[in-house]
């Protein structure tokens, strides 16, 4: 068997990577970019480099089915956002391929549409506002304190006012084309979870603490948790919608235990690391053969030593806890005789330095300028 995985930048597609070559599958990684971390692992036979789904979807998809079809692919797995442009052409691949419609992802993506999908659920997102205009900015100016603003399409935090003061608030520009949500500020322990769907079951679920960030985006170091109402509400989101493929959530759970849902995330995201010493059991869970149970990670935490490095330790090195998580999670991306992949983050961080210098762009919003989707419709324009 042959899985074509996507987003070779990802330390999840490395994941992934690794988890079908251990389970016995020929396994070829792609992306657009020229020097991907997952490119340099033993776990992937070959590399394609593709064009960039953003500007141009239809050619991306042209060339996802040329491949397919070349390497006689038997599945294609998303890892990253470019899950909306293969959801926008999915009817056109002609092998399996482990996510949903647009259509389907689309309201997920959207963070007011998916706030106002969980109302009324067990746990539900905190009360939300979408905002298209300064005069809808302007009615949070006088308790902006009480509020976090985002924009409708937005990942790794990007653009984020935690609770601004009002002058900050009221410089944001929002649009129908361009909208903005307004959520409710709840404190609290911060928790996202990663889930394996197959037609709406639940087949593998994990639940971490991102006790370290790259700012307020990415984690870096992972603690799993697993407070029941939040499976409860992979598995309520599951049957409610029939979902396929992967998904995470983030969470806030409050000091009286309530838990509240901030956003979905439908594809990969580190909470595929968890399970990083059961690949079978997670091949068998994302293709729906694992039987009723539903896979479980074991609990050592886990994390990205470099990005602890860089990001972390000019914050927390001088804290002895610091030290002793390093210490205590083991690291993503170096596996043993599989070390390649930890010098090829240096060349990978280059190239996206390189492209935020060409773009004008910050370094985490260049990582995805060529694969994100922000709502526009699926055609032909440039890469901004």
């Amino acid at each position: 068997m042959h899985i074509l995985i996507l987003g070779a930048r990802a330390p999840a597609c490395l994941e992934w990577a690794r988890v079908f070559a251990a389970s016995g599958w020929q396994v070829t990684v792609a992306d657009s970019l020229r020097w991907p971390v997952a490119r340099y692992s033993r776990a992937a036979q070959h590399y394609l480099r593709l064009p960039e789904p953003r500007s141009n979807p239809d050619v991306w998809i042209a060339a996802l089915c040329d491949a397919v079809q070349t390497h006689a692919i038997d599945l294609l797995l998303p890892t990253c956002e470019e899950v909306f442009y293969l959801g926008y052409g999915l009817e056109r691949i002609p092998c399996r391929v482990a996510t949903m419609p647009l259509a389907a992802l689309q309201p997920l993506h959207h963070k007011y549409l998916f706030a106002r999908m969980t109302q009324g659920w067990s746990v539900a997102a905190p009360e939300s506002h979408l905002l298209e205009s300064a005069t809808d900015v302007a009615h949070f100016a006088a308790s902006s304190k009480q509020w976090v603003f985002k924009p409708a399409y937005s990942r790794f935090a990007n653009r984020t006012l935690m609770r601004p003061e009002r002058e900050q608030l009221l410089r944001i520009q929002p649009t129908s084309q361009q909208p903005w949500v307004a959520q409710r500020y709840v404190a609290g322990r911060e928790h996202c979870s990663y889930s394996l769907l197959v037609n709406g079951k639940l087949t593998a679920h994990a639940c971490y603490h991102p006790r370290y960030r790259v700012g307020r985006g990415s984690g870096i170091w992972f603690e799993p948790t697993d407070p029941p109402a939040i499976r409860a509400f992979v598995e309520q989101f599951g049957q409610a919608t029939g979902y396929h493929g992967q998904v995470a959530f983030d969470f806030i759970e409050t000091d009286n235990g309530q838990c509240y849902v901030l956003e979905c995330n439908p594809r990969a995201t580190s909470g595929v690391h968890l399970f990083d010493d059961q690949p079978e059991a997670l091949v068998k869970a994302l293709l729906g053969e694992g039987g009723d149970s539903v896979l479980t990670p074991t609990q050592q935490p886990r994390m990205v030593a470099l990005a602890m490095l860089l990001f972390a330790l000019p914050r927390h090195g001088l804290n002895r806890a610091f030290w002793q998580d390093f210490a205590a999670a083991r690291d993503v991306i170096v596996r043993r005789g599989d070390w390649k992949p930890l010098l090829a983050q240096l060349p990978g961080l280059l190239e996206i330095m390189g492209r935020a210098v060409m773009r004008r762009r910050g370094l985490l919003a260049a990582a995805t300028a060529d694969i994100e989707w922000d709502g526009q419709p699926m055609q032909e324009s440039s890469c901004a």
